[in-house]
């Protein structure tokens, strides 16, 4: 079997057709979910970048990993030698990359691959901004001159739709409808006018609320960016499928806020905007496709399925749980799901079927509460409950420390995070004091050198 897990960087859920948006963003992902298992309650276990990929290649969350932020504040990276490329490895099973991730700096994302391919691509921009369009190409370069292979895992990850927003134009008429997100809306857009820090409106070059609707333009045409890659694998996956099975996964590490809680086009939380992720699985072993799961999985869960499609067992200690186990046997599920994020704030959030509950231990630059506490129904995370359910918040906030004493190895690597300040606040704050001193100028989330069009090369 060949498991391929296409891994896209700061796709939103709730930007995609499969998912309910109203955007003609996503033809290609939404094909994926109609041949597959979509999971409508996917979170990652640690938020962003770093920690989430540590979570995915470990098995294990950034507590027992040891990375929950970035910087070197996001290390050390605990045994490396048990992830998953490691795992596969040593029972044969051929494995390959093809990522920048690794320079974020990450050299424990290296660790143990038969072939790691670091896609080079205007080498004067950021590894942050190669585009799908090598990736892809890198990627259907592999699968034809590994078309021997009986049994092989292989990994694509896409920045796109990553800021900086830079889709050809093309892509940005695609998507342009008058559909869009119900928050912020305009009156809390205004408000958030008033806000001069790290990535604030103003902060990003917002200044209108015509303004947050062509980001919201751009981040879309991003994503229809990605979909054109993600269809191109998909219709060479076809010809693999005539030889072997093939199990495909498409999920991202984190999402994107776009101003709900007035942070806009950054990671910063542990919010749904940042916190919640697409997951899709489609297995050509199964004859049910279109469905949907509706328990609540964790992207780190596609370690431990990966290793299930290919008869891998995996270590004991993973936290890791195999999504179509879950599917296929009630029993195997959680109950309840505690994620984190360390960059910008130090935060975790228990999750369960009704509710969740955030525990804030840093608040980085914003007046944050120390916890909060909402109903499933509030996707938006706009009304914290915290008073009118206090005995609710109370079990709930049991569940993380019991949860934190069982899986932390010596210190907690997130108080740790909390009692120097999030890593993130070592660039934000400068830059957020400049900022208010008129030193700063705005960061764009645009830039004027686009992604070259595929529409226009084909």
């Amino acid at each position: 079997m060949w498991v391929v897990y296409i891994d896209i960087d700061s796709l939103r859920p709730d930007h995609l057709g499969c998912y309910g948006y109203g955007r003609n963003t996503s033809p290609n992902i939404d094909r994926l979910a109609k041949q597959g298992i979509r999971f409508a309650r996917a979170y990652t276990s640690d938020s962003p970048c770093m920690p989430s990929r540590a979570a995915l290649i470990s098995g294990t969350h950034g507590i027992t990993n040891g990375v929950v932020t970035h910087e070197r504040s996001g290390g050390p990276f605990r045994d490396p030698l048990s992830s998953l490329p490691w795992v596969l490895r040593n029972q044969g099973i051929p494995t390959a990359a093809i990522s920048s991730f690794g320079r974020h700096p990450a050299p424990w994302f290296y660790v143990g691959w038969n072939e790691y391919m670091d896609p080079i691509d205007r080498p004067s921009l950021s590894f942050q901004q190669i585009d799908g369009q090598t990736v892809a190409d890198r990627a259907l370069d592999w699968m034809n001159d590994h078309r021997d292979l009986d049994d092989a895992y292989l990994y694509v990850q896409m920045w796109d739709p990553h800021a900086f927003y830079e889709a050809p134009e093309s892509f940005v008429e695609m998507v342009k409808s008058d559909h869009y997100p119900a928050h912020p809306t305009r009156e809390e857009f205004e408000s958030h006018c008033e806000d001069s820090f790290w990535h604030s409106a103003r902060g990003v070059g917002l200044n209108t609320y015509e303004d947050w609707k062509r980001m919201i333009d751009e981040y879309d045409a991003e994503i229809r960016y990605a979909d054109y890659q993600v269809g191109r694998l998909l219709d060479a996956l076809k010809e693999v499928k005539k030889e072997r099975d093939v199990l495909v996964i498409l999920a991202a590490d984190h999402g994107e806020e776009h101003g709900e809680h007035g942070v806009y086009v950054e990671h910063w939380s542990v919010y749904n905007g940042t916190q919640q992720i697409p997951l899709i699985v489609s297995d050509s072993r199964r004859t049910s496709k279109g469905t949907v799961h509706e328990g609540l999985v964790l992207q780190l869960d596609i370690t431990a399925t990966i290793c299930d499609a290919l008869g891998v067992t995996p270590p004991s200690h993973w936290d890791s749980l195999s999504l179509l186990s879950q599917v296929d046997d009630p029993t195997v599920g959680r109950s309840h799901i505690v994620c984190g994020h360390g960059l910008y704030t130090a935060q975790r959030t228990v999750i369960t079927s009704e509710w969740k509950f955030i525990r804030t231990y840093h608040p980085g630059l914003w007046d944050l509460p120390r916890t909060q506490l909402f109903g499933r129904e509030d996707v938006w995370e706009q009304n914290n409950v915290m008073e009118e359910h206090p005995d609710k918040a109370d079990y709930l906030d049991r569940l993380l420390r019991e949860w934190e004493e069982t899986h932390r190895i010596g210190m907690d690597p997130m108080m740790s995070n909390a009692a120097k300040a999030p890593a993130g606040l070592g660039y934000a704050a400068p830059w957020t004091e400049g900022f208010r001193n008129h030193t700063r100028a705005p960061l764009p989330f645009v830039l004027d050198q686009r992604k070259p069009d595929p529409l226009l090369t084909k």
